[in-house]
């Protein structure tokens, strides 16, 4: 991490660097390579102050400390800018995407609306008006897409494939619910019921 110490009314020592340097080692390892820190020496009447100013790529991080003496302050902080990198990183980590509404994915189709060729050999096998759609989705009745015994991962494919349907649902030989999803493109994904 590329680093830059300022000391104002105040000398920065080969302590005060190896104890930046170490603890900017730490926050580094939390943002990622291809970060700047800042570290802001001060003094004051009574106190000594700290700044640690951390620029990754998609991140500040601003540690601020007082303390009687420079190493004290510099510790804590450099504790502060490690906590606001691992809860920024956390939140980062825990972000999840929200998902579009059905409607918006599904192009609406109008009762009795014709359905493209592509898709109307899947109609024909489930739907009883035989190529026309009435409401715009397409369900799948239980009993024919769910296997009635404990079966490998291979076993299900197979069974799924041969079956010709897009998705398949089966518990694996240690009782564990899988579903299996079969794109038209020859690619299977498996998905693990927790």
């Amino acid at each position: 991490m590329d680093s830059e110490l300022t000391g104002r009314k105040v000398k920065v020592n080969k302590q005060l660097r190896e104890l930046a340097d170490e603890g900017l080692t730490r926050i580094e390892k939390i943002v990622g390579r291809g970060a700047n820190a800042h570290v802001i020496f001060s003094s004051q009447k009574h106190a000594e102050i700290a700044e640690v100013t951390v620029n990754a790529r998609h991140l500040t991080v601003v540690g601020f400390a007082e303390a009687p003496e420079l190493a004290m302050a510099l510790k804590m902080a450099l504790e502060k800018a490690e906590k606001q990198a691992l809860r920024r990183k956390k939140s980062l980590l825990e972000k999840k995407r929200k998902g579009k509404s059905i409607n918006a994915v599904l192009p609406a189709l109008g009762a009795e609306e014709e359905i493209p060729q592509t898709n109307r050999r899947r109609a024909k096998r489930t739907s009883p008006t035989n190529g026309k759609v009435s409401g715009g989705l397409h369900v799948v009745s239980a009993p024919e897409s769910m296997a009635s015994r404990s079966m490998t991962i291979e076993e299900a494919v197979k069974e799924a494939e041969s079956g010709n349907r897009d998705v398949f649902v089966f518990r694996d030989l240690a009782g564990d619910v899988k579903v299996l999803h079969c794109a038209g493109d020859g690619i299977v994904r498996l998905i693990e019921v927790s």
